[in-house]
């Protein structure tokens, strides 16, 4: 799962892949206009609000419980913070569609 913050609409994109977490962006300006979207920036991580994964999610029970399980693993971690989660910045590059 990741959030991509390459379209005009930041969005969650393959939400039921629970085994991975990022922000995808083309370019650091854009994420950082964009960041207020889902969460925030800080010491070059994004962090984003776990309240926002769970509306931008498909919403099923079991996709629900799924992530509660993902998040707690993210806090025995250490990277779940204040309602965030921690999340590193990956940048793939243009797209080509």
């Amino acid at each position: 799962m990741y959030v991509d913050v390459r379209y005009a609409d930041v969005r969650l994109a393959e939400p039921h892949d629970l085994t991975r977490f990022s922000v995808v962006t083309d370019d650091l300006e854009t994420l950082t206009e964009r960041a207020g979207q889902f969460g925030h920036l800080a010491e070059g991580s994004a962090f984003v609000r776990c309240d926002w994964i769970r509306a931008a999610g498909p919403g099923t029970s079991e996709w629900a419980a799924a992530l509660e399980k993902m998040l707690a693993f993210a806090a025995s971690s250490g990277w779940l913070h204040e309602g965030h989660i921690q999340a590193h910045i990956v940048r793939p590059g243009p797209r080509t569609d």
